[in-house]
């Protein structure tokens, strides 16, 4: 699985939660000392952090549950015309390859013939 190939907004969504993971950890070890104000800012992103977690969450969960639901009742019109086309494609290739191998065939011959 090759993360460079997601979309740059979700590397960015994902990037900054562990941002706001760590630093929700850092501060609570108490490593990062925060005054009143400091507190009020980290509850902040602290429950933004979750909110989005959760959020993301429920969307991943949802695509998931979503598409095993679909796939049960099996391929969709669109999807059995590209099999039917892929099936087409390979048998065509098949037959491409049959006849060069007949025109290779005939080719030697003549070439041995001469």
């Amino acid at each position: 699985m090759n993360i460079t190939k997601f979309p740059i907004i979700y590397q960015a969504t994902v990037g900054a939660v562990v941002t706001f993971l760590l630093l929700m950890f850092l501060i609570d070890k108490g490593i990062i000392a925060l005054d009143v104000s400091g507190l009020l800012t980290y509850y902040s992103f602290q429950v933004f952090t979750v909110l989005l977690a959760s959020v993301l969450g429920g969307i991943l969960i949802g695509m998931f549950i979503a598409t095993r639901a679909l796939s049960n009742q099996g391929f969709t019109p669109f999807e059995v015309s590209m099999l039917k086309l892929r099936d087409d494609v390979h048998n065509l290739e098949k037959e491409v390859k049959s006849i060069s191998k007949t025109l290779e065939k005939d080719q030697k011959s003549k070439e041995n013939s001469e």
